[in-house]
């Protein structure tokens, strides 16, 4: 179930996310309802897509071998959760009032994937990263 959670993982933040991010012309921006970023601001968009790309590949490396890469999960856990926070943070002060209707829709569906994202890796995770926590050996402390 794991692997399945990384799998969509994967492609919503490589589509959702990243894809646009990255590659959206900033003219497109209004098209779907986000204000146009101005060129000074565009470098951030821009960080922004690159570093989804290489939260992808953290992701890609704990699907196809979860045991050998379970700080991924957390990282997963850790970003997914932020975001989602920082997305009804935003929202509740009033930061999308000048997007349109698709824009909103898309910050709010954003929201509700992310924080899913990171329940879902939480609950399927756990098992793994309690063994892990399990087998880790325990310093020992020298008086």
């Amino acid at each position: 179930m794991l692997r399945r959670v990384l799998a969509a993982k994967i492609v919503i933040t490589v589509l959702v996310w990243a894809a646009p991010a990255l590659l959206l012309p900033p003219r497109w921006f209004p098209l779907f309802g986000i204000p146009e970023p101005p060129l000074s601001h565009l470098v951030f968009v821009r960080l922004l897509g690159a570093a989804y790309v290489a939260l992808v590949t953290g992701y890609t490396l704990a699907w196809r071998a979860p045991a050998r890469h379970p700080s991924a999960i957390l990282v997963g856990i850790v970003s997914n959760g932020l975001a989602a926070v920082v997305i009804l943070s935003v929202g509740a002060s009033g930061g999308y009032e000048t997007w349109g209707v698709l824009g909103v829709l898309y910050i709010w569906i954003s929201a509700a994937l992310a924080a899913a994202l990171a329940v879902a890796l939480a609950l399927t995770g756990r098992p793994l990263l309690k063994k892990i926590a399990a087998d880790r050996p325990r310093s020992m402390k020298v008086v």
